[in-house]
């Protein structure tokens, strides 16, 4: 009798594992736990990339190609990775498991759910599964955002706007369109060739008029006025700071990137500060190119070579990288020589440089 009960407390308590096992397991849908919650970012070593997390602990052993192209530095984005493989690009999944198989000529990050990639030379969308939900039909693409993507359905055709589905919610009618943001696309008409916003709707909220223009970021958008000096206008159209740059980019933490003739004479050569909502200069033009602002520290070129200042204006991290990135949860990435690492925000290395 008591070996009998025996039997049945073990019978009962490898089944109760089991669903725990279950009940622990769900979440996952790719069984990928131990690093399912980590950021993490890629490493060089022996010319083939891998990942490591924020103690820069190896978690990915290097196995992919280094392709200096627009993937690079590859990034995780809703729990997948875009790579490449044999000269082909597919995706991984954070134990670093190929999720979808490489068989694209591009790979976009996933973004809403799709990720754009290029297949025989057309671009469509596929979805986590690396299911094509959208065929590749289009001449050239942008990811989603918002709910619409910007899409060009033949080469030097016009570009309109899609859903998740595929199906045009905004008709293809302009010579060129970016995504949206802060619920604006800028667009170019095909007649004029200038540059306007519509709304998600497809509704012109304001009218094509300058020669040039760029995308909407914190509520304001960089435009070219008169005499083809750069200035910034609100989500109305409404000129809130006046036309004097020679060029301007989106504000990012409330302070953009504008560059200024270096003298009178030449309009050509110029150099690159930044500026506060205001208008008022924060760091004076004094770089060959600025980028914009990243947990408080900004990309930099000065004598050929990269560095870093902070919203104070100060030169925080000396330009002495051949190539760098903006920061992301406090580490960046930079290269010296045929070298990267991951600097913090001291500029110091937390690991590297590898090649």
């Amino acid at each position: 009798m008591k070996s009998l009960l025996r039997n049945i407390a073990i019978v009962l308590t490898i089944g109760l594992l089991a669903i725990s096992c279950k009940v622990l397991e769900a979440p996952f849908s790719d069984g990928d736990s131990s690093n399912a919650g980590v950021t993490l970012y890629p490493y060089v070593e022996n010319y083939k990339v891998g990942f490591v997390d924020a103690e820069m602990t190896s978690r990915i052993q290097p196995q992919f190609q280094l392709l200096d192209t627009g993937m690079w530095p590859y990034t995780f984005s809703e729990g997948l990775a875009a790579v490449s493989l044999s000269g082909a690009a597919g995706y991984i999944n954070k134990e670093g498991n190929i999720a979808i198989q490489p068989r694209f000529q591009e790979a976009h990050p996933f973004s809403e759910g799709r990720a754009l990639v290029k297949s025989n030379g057309q671009y469509g969308f596929i979805d986590g599964s690396g299911r094509f939900v959208i065929d590749p039909r289009f001449s050239q693409a942008h990811s989603f955002k918002n709910g619409r993507a910007a899409v060009q359905q033949t080469s030097g055709g016009s570009w309109g706007y899609i859903n998740r589905n595929g199906e045009f919610v905004i008709e293809a009618q302009f010579s060129a369109a970016e995504n949206f943001s802060d619920g604006r696309a800028l667009i170019q008409t095909a007649d004029h060739r200038e540059w306007g916003y519509i709304n998600r709707a497809g509704a012109m909220v304001i009218e094509p008029q300058y020669r040039d223009a760029k995308s909407f970021s914190d509520g304001r958008a960089p435009v070219q006025l008169g005499f083809h000096q750069w200035g910034y206008i609100d989500t109305d159209g409404e000129t809130i700071i006046a036309s004097k740059f020679i060029e301007a980019d989106p504000f990012s933490e409330d302070i953009a990137a504008v560059a200024m003739p270096e003298n009178s004479t030449n309009l050509d050569q110029r150099k690159y500060g930044y500026i506060n909502t205001e208008g008022q200069f924060i760091v004076s033009p004094s770089y060959e190119e600025a980028y914009a602002f990243h947990e408080g520290r900004a990309l930099i070129q000065k004598n050929g070579k990269f560095g870093y200042v902070n919203p104070q204006g100060n030169l925080v991290i000396d330009p002495i990288y051949d190539r760098a990135w903006p920061f992301k949860d406090g580490l960046a990435l930079v290269q010296l020589s045929n070298k990267y690492g991951y600097i913090n925000k001291r500029g110091i290395f937390v690991f590297g440089p590898t090649q």
